[in-house]
C-alpha cells in the first residue's frame, strides 16, 4: 500500500485540526483515515447534535492530506469546492472519516470522503476538488 504518513502528520497538525480534535489514523497516497471524538461541549449546535461544520473540515482535512501526500515534496495542494451532504445526525461519539481519491491529474485532484459513527452508520459524504500548486518560497 506504500508509505503511511499518518505519525509525520499528527505530529505537525495545525491548531485547527487540533482544536477540532481530528487524529490521523492511516494516510497513503491511496486512503487517509482519520477520527475525532465528539464532544458534546464542544462540537454541537444549540439544538444538541453535531453541527455541520465539523463535519465539513474532517472531510476538507483528509481530503487535502490525501492530496498533498500524493503530490509532495515538489508540489503542494489547496482545496477550492468543497461539497458536503449531511445523511444523519448525532450528538456525540466517535466518528471515522475516509478519503479516497477519484481522479489524480497535473493540475487538480478529486476525493470523496465518507464519515461514519461507531455503528458504521454513513453520517456525511463529501467531494472535494483541489488545485495542485507549486510550493511558494517563505517570505
Amino acid at each position: 500500500m506504500g508509505q503511511d504518513f499518518a505519525e509525520m502528520l499528527n505530529a505537525g497538525r495545525g491548531p485547527f485540526e487540533g482544536g477540532l480534535g481530528l487524529v490521523i489514523t492511516s494516510a497513503t497516497t491511496e486512503r487517509v483515515e482519520g477520527i475525532v471524538d465528539l464532544d458534546p461541549a464542544r462540537h454541537t449546535q444549540p439544538w444538541g447534535i453535531i453541527h455541520g461544520g465539523v463535519y465539513c473540515t474532517i472531510i476538507e482535512s483528509l481530503a487535502s492530506i490525501g492530496a498533498a501526500i500524493n503530490v509532495m515534496p515538489e508540489k503542494t495542494s489547496a482545496g477550492i469546492e468543497n461539497q458536503t451532504s449531511f445523511l444523519r445526525s448525532v450528538s456525540g461519539g466517535r466518528v471515522t472519516g475516509v478519503a479516497t481519491p477519484v481522479q489524480r491529474g497535473r493540475q487538480m485532484h478529486l476525493w470523496q470522503v465518507e464519515v461514519r459513527d461507531d455503528r458504521d452508520r454513513i453520517l456525511a459524504h463529501g467531494r472535494v476538488r483541489l488545485v495542485i500548486r507549486d510550493i511558494q518560497p517563505a517570505t
